[in-house]
């Protein structure tokens, strides 16, 4: 048997770290996330104070300004003839910037030397508190005392950084949409350069979209629906198999053709649609008359906007478009346009379709004579 005194004491009690080896609930453990996430504000004070932010963003203004005069000169050299102000108003972004960022700047370097001002004491009130919240009865109060002040600098840094990104955000959302659109704008250029349609001389490319001409179900041809000054042209561009087995296409080749076009004058209607589920299928029918080769065509177009397709095909059949071209119609092309012949040489049949912008012949409906002008 041992001596009494040798057996453990009854009715002690455990420290936190032994309640909590031997199974117990750590008493510190609400606190460890409070803890971390005040190193965490910690970690960010020297990026936060230093508006770190706003500075990029101001960089990422400068770079815009800069680049969207090379893309609006880049869209020319691929042929685009539309919006005549496109070069003076990205200049005058590159300009107004230029304005604008000294302003910005001085602001930034202003203000983030004052935050920085109060990283040092704030920084050494933010570590005594992690260092000393280390019992259930202190953890609070010192916790709380470096929240306060970690979240105050934090606080005043982001206050200072949304003022100065007032003094450029709605200039840098209107430069950032030019931007898209130039960018929109050599994506069409280029894919158009890609196509093997054969342009008539003087077309101009207004827009290009990838689209699918539905006809008769799964197999309707896929491509890029195009529109110019001129015509509506559905180049089918795809990969279609040749070879199958069990429903597998085991063999492929590339389809590349003209599979409709129609002259802008033979658009009789255009009705724009959002379909689908949730609605955000865009799809274009639309109603040909003249000589086309079909009386309707209905294509779903993917990545733009239905109606503003609509717009665009009124814009450029009532010659809205005219007074955006870079170099309009000179008055010769006009008279020779307006001295197209009316009639037919070979059977004196009415040659009644639409003259175009760069046509330079017609085709008698009656006898088939093709006639120069």
């Amino acid at each position: 048997m041992p001596k009494d005194d040798a057996l453990p004491p009854s009715g002690g009690t455990l420290s936190a770290s032994g309640a909590a080896s031997a199974g117990g609930t750590d008493p510190m453990a609400p606190f460890q996330a409070r803890s971390a996430a005040l190193k965490t504000k910690l970690d960010a004070l020297p990026v936060k104070t230093r508006l770190s932010d706003v500075r990029d963003a101001a960089e990422n203004v400068e770079t815009s300004a800069n680049r969207v005069a090379d893309l609006a000169n880049k869209a020319r050299e691929l042929g685009y003839a539309w919006e005549k102000d496109l070069e003076p108003r990205c200049l005058d972004y590159r300009r107004r910037w230029q304005d604008l960022k000294p302003q910005v700047m001085a602001a930034i370097e202003k203000e983030s030397a004052a935050l920085s001002n109060r990283v040092t004491q704030v920084t050494y009130q933010g570590n005594y508190a992690l260092s000393h919240a280390t019992t259930p009865a202190n953890a609070d109060k010192e916790l709380s005392d470096g929240e306060k002040a970690v979240n105050a600098l934090t606080n005043d840094a982001e206050a200072a950084a949304k003022t100065i990104r007032g003094m450029f955000d709605k200039f840098q959302t209107d430069l950032n949409a030019l931007e898209t659109h130039l960018d929109t704008i050599q994506k069409m250029l280029e894919r158009a350069q890609q196509s093997k349609i054969a342009w008539l001389p003087g077309e101009a490319v207004v827009g290009v979209v990838p689209a699918k001409w539905d006809r008769s179900g799964d197999d309707d041809a896929q491509g890029y629906l195009y529109l110019t000054d001129l015509r509506l042209v559905f180049e089918q561009d795809e990969e279609i198999a040749t070879k199958k087995v069990f429903f597998i296409a085991t063999e492929k080749k590339r389809v590349q053709q003209v599979a409709l076009k129609a002259q802008v004058g033979e658009i009789e209607n255009t009705q724009a649609s959002k379909r689908g589920v949730f609605g955000n299928e865009d799809h274009l029918d639309f109603t040909f008359g003249g000589s086309a080769s079909v009386r309707s065509a209905h294509f779903h177009i993917n990545g733009q906007d239905a109606n503003e397709w609509q717009g665009m095909v009124q814009r450029v059949k009532t010659g809205g478009m005219e007074s955006t071209r870079v170099t309009a119609l000179s008055d010769a092309e006009k008279q020779r346009l307006k001295n197209a012949p009316t009639k037919c040489p070979s059977c004196a049949s009415p040659l009644t379709a639409p003259i175009l912008r760069g046509q330079t012949e017609i085709k008698c409906p009656a006898c088939g004579t093709v006639t120069r002008f």
